[in-house]
């Protein structure tokens, strides 16, 4: 677009769903080999249950080694819930697609390639790979007017399709815009470039100010069929026209468009609650949330003065106003008052053409562009009635100074501190508030999509100052099936490979079978989403036969000695944070604590509350816990358990007392992963050196820049090491042409790297061998920054105090030649002490205009090197289902000393209960 940086725009989160962060490798550092980046696209798909399509990777060798779908197919299967652009437009090297010469594409390339299709984009047998024609597709290009558009002005204008409002039950023009877009377009014709313009023929250009009538832009021709119900019930269904170049036929209407060829068109500066639920609608079954419209709002039974109505759907924040420190209010009416950047911009100030579209977000449970947690945060509820600064007036509505005064008084007065010495009073809520998120006691009720209770469950989180609180969340319960031995997971296309649909006596069900096409057992068959899903085996012997058959599947992807096992576990935390209640509606003392003889509240925390051990989830019900016993069934998380009777639960006390230790919010372990990537953020020289944790008042550091300004790369997640590690680049007329563009990595080495640094015969480990990546925006690595350098700091083990004692090293594969570079680019060295009162955190800084694999040996003394935590712990079948044995052991180590008092008396053993 001529006003708006469009590639800017598009390169935001939502577009992206981790296109920009995809790697072959990405899986695989994380313990999940089949997955290749963070987001839906190429991570953890929200559909699919336990059997979810996989995205294929960028190289496969061959057809067998190809996933369940190229990117075009995840295009025709995610379309309903993404605006296009991003990774419906780029390739994962930053390509549109269609720019690509179709011949110069490798074979089986994820990006021109997909399984099901044919060389015509036509639908075929899952077993067919073929390459995608692109030029004939198009790109989905970005549809900026599904989120500025008022869908509640949509109009039908082709009369074929019905009335507007409903007198014939056919379907509104909202529904017919889906359906267009989405089933007739893309799902059903392929015709992905016209994806954008499928809501310009619902889009009433009728101007709010009456300035101009009802009309439309354009109509699609279509052939209205005898019978309806195509999509969503009401119909009509349609077959589109096609032209002689076999596309859809537009009909563009000429009155639409002034003398010049321009047209005005009535949109939305802040996206309304129905444009944010178009794609956010699947939470109302995940977190209890239908949105922030006329749903959220209170209801009250005699008028305005009556009783507060109990809606499990509505939000008390709804219908409130906030006044913002810039003395700007606004009405708190749709997700744009907490997640905007721009909502309480000034009304005069003029409009930012390209406005970050990064929403605001914080430690969510999904891990696309982790970097951007609480950078910056979206609102809070300790921002609004605690932590605003003036001349915000926070909202207290009790009129107290802060939120420990007002909740002190109120369970002062409810009698809930009774008991308690008056000058603890305000330590015991300032402990509550430290410890436990406003959401935990201030969101209840929640239900499903179908007004079934959502089971709240309990665990803890990083907020914005990396300390942790319980929030409440609903976990997303799954399992996958991997080769316990090379970590390799199956995909669905893989899965269901050893399934043949078969019928008896008129009934449907599955059969697993051989390589000689014996059935070895049956399972149920349903429908879903147009596509069959076979059922799990219902006894023992049903289950060894599939395993039996996975290891089979195995050896013939040419793993030898496979060991075939279902791992169980919750590919994502779903947080709640909406839909809070009123104060009289919140959680009261007495669901987490049992009162005492005295009839005081017991510090303590009831093992049968709400954090109690016997506040349990239902995982499943397995057939015979011979299949954790014997390890076919593992459990990935140490607080699932297992009874003798094969039912896996888990509790909120295990929970707490696990997620204290790793507060991952997703199956890839994040919080302590050995890798973790972003992009540079520009700051002050002071700023930046502050940041990274180096003294910005030491010239030994501030002499090696030229400029008051830096750019810096400190990961906000991942293991403590890598947290450790700063890349700090300074703001220059040459770097401030590609550094802004490119991401940086962090990873701890594998063990073979750490191993080849050992023996290099240059002195003793006093570091973990660290592996520096900066990628480009076509993915491409850049290992070498021709007259620019990087101050980089890495975390330091030994004592020594003075850099001719040390070494720092580099090795451009890990494996091969390690090497010292020059003394003279070693800028510091601050030596790690545990001494009791003279605790501090080793580091070494030094210069490099090339990135590699980096350690730090120490001349000096011989020391123990450090451990080399290469990945995350693999499941695995334990002692009766307890989960990784080398994460038990962890636990077991210390943990004491990181539960709060109060919750100690409740750890969990992660055993089975027998």
């Amino acid at each position: 677009s001529s006003c708006h940086d469009y590639d800017a725009i598009t390169h935001a989160y939502h577009f992206e769903m981790g296109r920009d962060e995809a790697r072959d490798d990405f899986g695989s550092k994380r313990g999940l080999s089949h997955l290749v980046s963070p987001g839906y696209f190429g991570g953890y798909t929200c559909m699919g249950g336990n059997n979810p399509e996989v995205l294929a990777k960028k190289h496969n060798a061959s057809a067998d080694d190809f996933a369940d779908k190229g990117s075009a197919g995840l295009i025709k299967r995610c379309i309903g819930c993404h605006t296009g652009g991003g990774w419906m437009e780029k390739d994962r090297n930053g390509r549109q697609y269609y720019s690509t010469d179709p011949a110069s594409v490798t074979e089986f390339d994820g990006d021109y390639f997909n399984r099901g299709t044919d060389e015509n984009n036509q639908d075929t047998d899952v077993s067919v790979v073929s390459q995608w024609n692109w030029n004939k597709s198009g790109v989905v290009e970005a549809d900026c007017m599904m989120c500025h558009t008022d869908f509640s002005a949509m109009k039908k204008f082709d009369p074929q399709l019905g009335a507007n409002d409903g007198s014939d039950n056919t379907d509104s023009a909202y529904n017919h815009f889906r359906d267009l877009r989405n089933d007739y377009l893309v799902k059903e014709g392929g015709y992905f470039r016209y994806a954008a313009t499928a809501i310009l023929e619902f889009l009433n250009l009728k101007h709010p100010d009456g300035s101009q009538e009802e009309k439309s832009l354009l109509i699609f021709e279509r052939e209205i069929k005898p019978a309806n119900g195509h999509g969503s019930s009401g119909g009509p269904d349609y077959t589109l026209t096609l032209g002689n170049d076999e596309l859809p036929i537009i009909n563009w209407n000429a009155d639409a468009f002034d003398s010049d060829g321009k047209v005005l068109i009535p949109m939305l500066r802040f996206p309304a609650n129905d444009n944010c639920m178009l794609c956010h609608r699947t939470s109302n079954s995940r977190r209890g949330f239908y949105g922030f419209g006329e749903v959220a709002s209170a209801t009250y039974e005699d008028g305005d003065d009556g009783p507060l109505e109990e809606d499990y759907k509505d939000d008390v924040h709804k219908g409130k106003t906030w006044t913002e420190p810039n003395g700007e209010t606004r009405a708190i009416e749709n997700c744009n008052a907490c997640h905007s950047r721009n909502y309480f911009k000034k009304s005069f100030e003029n409009v930012d053409l390209n406005a970050d579209h990064n929403f605001l977000k914080g430690n969510s449970d999904m891990d696309v562009r982790n970097d951007l947690d609480y950078n910056a945060n979206a609102k809070t509820c300790e921002y609004c009635h605690n932590d605003a600064p003036a001349p915000a007036e926070l909202a207290i509505p009790s009129g107290h100074e802060d939120m420990l005064s007002a909740h002190r008084e109120i369970w002062k007065s409810n009698g809930d501190m009774a008991g308690y010495p008056i000058n603890t009073l305000t330590k015991i809520t300032q402990t509550h508030l430290n410890v436990i998120a406003c959401q935990t006691c201030h969101i209840t009720n929640k239900k499903d999509r179908r007004g079934n209770a959502i089971q709240i469950l309990y665990r803890y989180r990083a907020e914005a100052g990396g300390e942790l609180k319980i929030v409440p969340y609903n976990p997303r319960l799954r399992y996958y099936w991997k080769d316990r031995n090379s970590g390799r997971v199956l995909n669905k296309t893989e899965r269901n490979s050893v399934f043949e649909l078969k019928e008896e006596n008129g009934e449907q069900y599955g059969a697993v079978v051989d390589s000689d096409g014996n059935e070895l057992t049956r399972v149920s068959v349903r429908m879903s989403h147009g596509s069959v899903r076979f059922g799990d085996p219902e006894e023992y012997e049903g289950f060894v036969a599939l395993k039996n058959a996975y290891d089979s599947l195995f050896m013939d992807r040419g793993i030898s000695n496979p060991d075939a096992v279902l791992v169980r576990t919750e590919s994502n935390a779903y947080i709640i944070s909406h839909n809070a209640r009123p104060s009289p509606s919140s959680l009261q003392c007495g669901e987490c604590h049992n009162r005492k003889q005295s009839g005081a509240f017991s510090s303590l925390v009831s093992t049968n509350g709400l954090f109690g051990e016997n506040n349990t989830k239902t995982v499943v019900q397995l057939p015979d816990r011979r299949l954790v016993d014997e390890g076919i069934i593992v459990f990935d998380l140490p607080y699932m358990q297992m009874d003798e009777t094969g039912k896996v639960t888990e509790s909120v006390a295990d929970i707490l007392y696990v997620t204290k230790i790793d507060p991952s919010m997703t199956a890839l372990r994040s919080a302590t992963a050995p890798v973790a990537a972003g992009v540079l953020k520009r700051m002050s020289l002071a700023d930046g050196l502050g940041a990274a944790g180096l003294d910005s008042s030491n010239d030994n550091v501030t002499t090696h820049f030229t400029s008051d300004e830096v750019y810096l790369y400190k990961a906000n997640y991942g293991n403590s090491a890598v947290r450790a590690v700063a890349l700090i680049p300074e703001v220059n007329g040459q770097t401030e042409l590609v550094f802004p563009s490119y991401r940086m990595q962090v990873a701890l080495a594998d063990n073979d790297a750490a191993s080849a640094a050992e023996n290099a015969g240059l002195g003793e480990l006093s570091s973990q061998v660290f592996s520096l990546e900066a990628i480009d925006k076509n993915s491409r690595e850049v290992t070498r920054f021709s007259g620019s350098r990087v101050m980089v700091k890495l975390p330091y083990e030994g004592t020594a105090t003075n850099i001719s004692e040390i070494k720092v090293i580099f090795s451009n594969t890990g494996s091969t030649t390690w090497q010292a570079i020059n003394n003279d680019d070693i800028v510091i060295v601050q030596p790690h002490s545990d001494e009791e009162g003279l605790e501090s955190e080793g580091y070494v800084a030094f210069l490099t205009d090339h990135f590699s694999h980096y350690a730090i040996v120490n001349n000096t003394r011989s020391i123990t090197p450090p451990s080399q935590n290469s990945g995350t712990p693999e499941a695995d079948s334990g002692s009766g289902g307890g989960g990784s044995t080398s994460y038990i052991l962890l636990l077991l180590l210390g943990l004491v000393c990181v539960c709060i008092a109060w919750f100690t008396k409740n750890k969990p053993t992660f055993r089975s209960k027998v």
